[in-house]
């Protein structure tokens, strides 16, 4: 009687030898084959914990204009959250910025520049400083450039890698981010130190939905 060939492919068997070999590796079996993998996180520049889920990734996004409305109290915090985070920021054209206010959200000061007097072309000081910081902040009263200026502008700040905060009337900004005041902390009736303020913040624009918070700053980063 004669028996049949045999049929098994050794290609098979090696193949299932080293799936065995695979799975029986550290951290290498079923369950971490499937595991999804975590998202890269989003570069870009650290705000107050409560504004993050605003922002697309957590943060201010790298290489992008982000304008920013409403009172000082907002600005003053952006600029503690990212200099106490170690990013290296600039302030142009903003003299009245009293810098114990972001000291005293937790900001560090040796990572802030201050250029108070940015001349008659706030724009081209802005292109310099792009260079070797991570965040520039045009002060309030700063006006903002023509539409094909800040098309120049908007490229230097991608190549760069950095942020730029601007005012609300800033053209092509991506994101805008609004702060108002919606509530005081420590004011009895007609007196008492101002400890804390609380401030709506709404964050709109074509790089992220509409949507709100509310942080609570302490008093002294009400700068206005």
């Amino acid at each position: 009687m004669v028996q049949a060939a045999s049929t098994v492919d050794p290609r098979a068997e090696r193949v299932a030898e080293l799936r065995r070999r695979l799975a029986a590796m550290p951290g290498a079996g079923p369950s971490a084959a499937s595991a999804p993998a975590a998202p890269a996180p989003v570069p870009g520049v650290a705000v107050p914990a409560p504004v993050a889920p605003l922002l697309p990734g957590g943060v201010l996004p790298a290489g992008r204009i982000t304008a920013v409305a409403g009172g000082a109290t907002l600005r003053v915090g952006l600029l503690a959250a990212a200099t106490a985070s170690g990013a290296r920021c600039a302030v142009v054209g903003w003299p009245e910025l009293g810098v114990a206010a972001v000291a005293e959200q937790g900001g560090r000061l040796d990572c802030l520049a201050l250029v108070p007097d940015a001349g008659p072309d706030p724009a081209a000081v802005v292109s310099v400083l792009l260079d070797g910081l991570d965040l520039v902040l045009l002060g309030p009263g700063v006006p903002a450039v023509a539409p094909s200026r800040a098309r120049v502008l908007a490229g230097r700040v991608r190549a760069a890698g950095a942020v730029l905060l601007v005012g609300p009337d800033w053209p092509g900004a991506e994101l805008v981010l609004t702060g108002r005041h919606c509530r005081y902390g420590g004011l009895g009736a007609g007196a008492g130190r101002l400890a804390s303020v609380s401030t709506v913040v709404r964050c709109s624009g074509r790089a992220a939905p509409a949507r709100s918070t509310e942080w609570t700053a302490s008093g002294r980063a009400v700068a206005g």
